[in-house]
C-alpha cells in the first residue's frame, strides 16, 4: 500500500489548491491532478475574496493558491483524469491514459462552467467588464448601468430579478420565453423596473463605444455597458455519478454535512457539489472535507 495516497484531489482550483493546503497541513500524502480549467482563471478582478478590499484578479489568486499549495509539499499534476474507479477493498484508482493513481480518498473539485452564447470577442469582453456571468460576484460593480440579462424562462427572470437589485436600468433579452413565466412573476419584473426586450436578440457585440449593442430580430437596436448571460451552467460531476454519486438535476453533487458524497470515501468541493458558486464557498467546502479525511485516516 506504499503507492497509495492518503488522498487524492481531482481538479486545481480554489477548492481543490484549499484542500491541499489542508492536507499537507496535517502532514498527509496527497497530490493535485488538474485539468487547467478553473473559473479563477477567467476572473478580471474578485472584490469579495475576504483580504483583498480593493480586490484581486482571478489568475493572480490561482497562482497564490498553487504556490501556498506548493509549500506544504502538495505537488500538482497537469493531466485531465479519464476515469475514477473504486475497488472491493475501498482504495480508488483514478486514471489518464496510461497513468494511474490510487488513493484512500479523493477529494472531487472538478468545478463547473458557464454555458457561453455564441458572441465574437468573449474573451475580450470578459476581460473588459462588458460580459459577466455572476452577478453574486460583482452586480455590486455594476450599479447604475445599462444591464442586459439573456436567459430564458426562470432562470432568465430571476436573473433580472436579482440585477435589478443594484439599482440597474435591467432588460431582459427573454429569447421569446416570457410566455413560459407566471403572469405573477412577470409583475414582479414589472415593480421592479426590469423591462422585457420586444423580440428576440438576432446579434451581441461587444466592444462598441456604449459597451455591448444588441440587435433584436424586430430591427430594434439597443446599447448596454454591461451583458449577463443566464444560460446555465454545467457542474463537472461524471467522475462521481459514473461511480454512482448522486446529483441534483443539474449536475451538482449531493454531499453530506462533511462534504462525503453518497459514495463512502469520495468528497466534493467547490462548484461540482451542491452550494452557492462562490470562492469563498469552495474554500470552505475543502477545509470540511479535508479536515474529514484527516479524521477518518
Amino acid at each position: 500500500m506504499n503507492d497509495v495516497l492518503d488522498g487524492l484531489i481531482i481538479g486545481g482550483g480554489a477548492a481543490g489548491l484549499t484542500a491541499a493546503v489542508y492536507l499537507g497541513r496535517y502532514r498527509r500524502r496527497a497530490l493535485v491532478l488538474d485539468a487547467g480549467g478553473s473559473r479563477l482563471a477567467r476572473i478580471p478582478k474578485s472584490r469579495n475574496v475576504p483580504g483583498f478590499p480593493d480586490g484581486i484578479e482571478g489568475p493572480v489568486l490561482w497562482q497564490r493558491m498553487q504556490q501556498h499549495a506548493a509549500s506544504f509539499g502538495v505537488a500538482t499534476e497537469q493531466v485531465q483524469v479519464e476515469a475514477l474507479e473504486r475497488g472491493a477493498d475501498g482504495v480508488f484508482t483514478a486514471r489518464a491514459g496510461q497513468h494511474i493513481w490510487r488513493a484512500r480518498f479523493v477529494i472531487l473539485a472538478t468545478g463547473a462552467c458557464d454555458v457561453e452564447p455564441q458572441l465574437d470577442g468573449l474573451a475580450d469582453a470578459l476581460r473588459a467588464g462588458q460580459v459577466r456571468f455572476c452577478p453574486v460576484c460583482d452586480g455590486f460593480e455594476t450599479q447604475g448601468q445599462r444591464v442586459a440579462v439573456l436567459g430564458r424562462a426562470g432562470h432568465g427572470l430571476r436573473e433580472s430579478l436579482f440585477v435589478a437589485g443594484f439599482g440597474n436600468q435591467v432588460t431582459w433579452l427573454a429569447m421569446a420565453t416570457q410566455e413560459e413565466v407566471a403572469a405573477q412573476d412577470l409583475a414582479r419584473l414589472r415593480d421592479a423596473g426590469v423591462r422585457i426586450a420586444e423580440s428576440p436578440p438576432r446579434r451581441i457585440s461587444c466592444g462598441t463605444g456604449s459597451g455591448v449593442r444588441v440587435e433584436l430580430q424586430n430591427g430594434q437596436l439597443l446599447d448596454f455597458e454591461t451583458l449577463y448571460p443566464a444560460l446555465g451552467i454545467t457542474h463537472h460531476c461524471e467522475l462521481a455519478t459514473a461511480l454512482g454519486a448522486r446529483a441534483q438535476p443539474d449536475g451538482q453533487l449531493e454531499v453530506d454535512a462533511h462534504q462525503q458524497t453518497t459514495v463512502d470515501g469520495l468528497y466534493a468541493a467547490g462548484d461540482v457539489s451542491v452550494d452557492l458558486n462562490q470562492i469563498s464557498v469552495a474554500t470552505g467546502h475543502a477545509a470540511i472535507a479535508s479536515t474529514a479525511i484527516h479524521n477518518r485516516l
